[in-house]
């Protein structure tokens, strides 16, 4: 049964660099957001910042894990070096943490339903942590083996770089081979993504570039702006895994989880979780006219249809006048109607360019 679980978790660390939705948020001073929930840590990190928050997700069990996270929050007796340890985040990746896991476990207050779920999916892996069992995060690990196959030694010299300038002297001189050329042909397989993450539903690209050009330069804009031992996902493709302080994510950030804490145990009607279908939801009386932020994480890449044509109208009345969509597009723009909203992606060109993963697109609307 665990193992039928685990081919439902998609994300267990999560796919996207929230920092950047943060940082919109501050700018805009948005209060009142919605965002996909992934697995909880692209979500309840925006809890540093906005004073309510709805997490949305299809599947039942990437919000049992956003429910989890959230009740490492609102335990008093548990602290940062607590949430790291029991994810097994730098510095704790290192050694085995299954004994004190098991003990926070216990001292959570779960559903009874998630208590069951995750007691069983715990128990199959000897209490070992979730954060690598993901499909998606599964996927990288598989293609990081075959990195450091096909770049030999020196495979993770791009790591050693604490000076954005000397990266990208090195990235451009040194980095930059066949061997590398290599590994962006096997990233930009298509059938290699469908058979390891897809299973027959990947994206109809309509980005003008071929898959391998389109990773290219998605890894030259990550290795460029950002340096690669604070990418989490450069970690993720190169190592399989987290392992050091410099890589881990927002909600592994101690500023980040004292706020999310704060703000959780102060209020838990600050967030509300449901399950269903984000652009019938938005499109609910029940949350009209209500956000002033929305991230749709990179969802509307995988629409088609009628529903990639009419999702933006569907949800305009859920979204306030002057309200921003944040979308993040990954090889496919959809094709919608834009009325009723003007681009302003160009406001946050420069913060988007710092994003910690680089495979998205981001595409932000503002409701006139």
């Amino acid at each position: 049964m665990t193992k039928k679980y685990f081919g439902q978790l998609n994300y267990t660390l999560g796919n996207e660099d929230t920092s950047v939705d943060l940082e919109i948020i501050k700018k805009l001073d948005s209060k009142n957001v919605f965002s996909i929930a992934g697995c909880g840590s692209r979500a309840l990190p925006l809890l540093e910042q906005c004073e309510s928050l709805v997490l949305n997700d299809v599947g039942p069990y990437q919000l049992a894990l956003s429910r989890l996270r959230a009740s490492l929050y609102k335990n008093s007796d548990l602290d940062f070096q607590d949430f790291l340890l029991f994810f097994d985040y730098a510095p704790y990746h290192a050694q085995d943490n299954s004994r004190r896991r098991k003990e926070i476990f216990y001292q959570l207050e779960l559903e009874e339903s998630d208590k069951e779920f995750f007691y069983g999916v715990f128990s199959e892996i000897k209490w070992q942590s979730l954060l690598y069992y993901g499909r998606w995060e599964r996927t990288f690990q598989t293609l990081s083996k075959a990195l450091r196959v096909i770049l030999k030694k020196d495979h993770d010299r791009i790591f050693d770089f604490h000076d954005l300038d000397e990266q990208r002297e090195f990235f451009y001189d040194k980095f930059s081979n066949l061997n590398w050329k290599a590994l962006l042909f096997l990233l930009g397989n298509k059938s290699v993504f469908n058979a390891l993450l897809y299973k027959g539903d990947f994206i109809v690209k309509n980005y003008p570039e071929s898959h391998f050009d389109y990773y290219k330069k998605s890894f030259e804009n990550l290795f460029t702006h950002s340096l690669a031992r604070e990418s989490f996902f450069a970690h993720l493709c190169f190592y399989g895994k987290i392992t050091h302080s410099d890589g881990n994510p927002i909600e592994a950030w101690e500023s980040n989880y004292l706020k999310v804490k704060e703000r959780i145990q102060s209020s838990e009607s600050c967030y509300e979780m449901v399950q269903g279908n984000m652009v019938e939801l938005l499109n609910s009386p029940l949350y009209e006219n209500q956000f002033d932020y929305l991230s749709l994480s990179d969802v509307p890449s995988y629409f088609s249809g009628k529903v990639e044509k009419e999702f933006l109208q569907d949800m305009a009345p859920s979204v306030r006048k002057g309200g921003v969509i944040c979308m993040r597009h990954y090889l496919r723009k959809p094709d919608c109607d834009r009325s009723g909203f003007e681009e302003i992606t160009s406001e946050f060109s420069d913060l988007c360019l710092t994003e910690k993963v680089g495979v998205y697109r981001f595409e932000i609307l503002r409701k006139l």
